[in-house]
């Protein structure tokens, strides 16, 4: 299934947290690259990751299985979060982490609409959220 990125109100704490989580991730990184403090960002990169697997994943799996009760919009929802997340985090870690990001980006960009402004050839052409 192909997930289409899109930008919806979603009522669901979950979503709100780790969409929240990721943009306060997003302002940490800038910041700390700003200033030249590459040794800050990875420990919160991974700390975020970590919260993505373990706490968002784990306890949305119904949701993004569209296991019984759960509507397709609900399903879409947590999967286009879920993918949005994974877009902006390997963004985030491709000037550190180059060749993990690049393969990470390569399988995600499937996921994308050819008309899509990420839809580029390398993460390494996008800008840095």
């Amino acid at each position: 299934m192909r997930v289409a990125v899109c930008k919806s109100e979603t009522s669901n704490y979950m979503d709100k947290w780790i969409v929240a989580a990721n943009q306060n991730l997003i302002k940490f990184c800038r910041h700390e690259l700003d200033n030249y403090r590459l040794y800050t960002v990875v420990k919160e990169i991974l700390s975020f990751l970590e919260n993505l697997t373990n706490w968002y994943v784990r306890l949305n799996r119904p949701r993004m299985k569209g296991d019984e009760g759960i509507t397709e919009e609900d399903q879409r929802t947590s999967l286009n979060t879920l993918f949005d997340c994974l877009m902006s985090t390997t963004q985030l870690l491709a000037p550190i982490c180059p060749f993990i990001s690049e393969y990470v980006f390569q399988n995600l960009r499937n996921g994308l609409p050819e008309d899509s402004p990420l839809a580029l050839k390398s993460v390494h052409w996008s800008s840095y959220p």
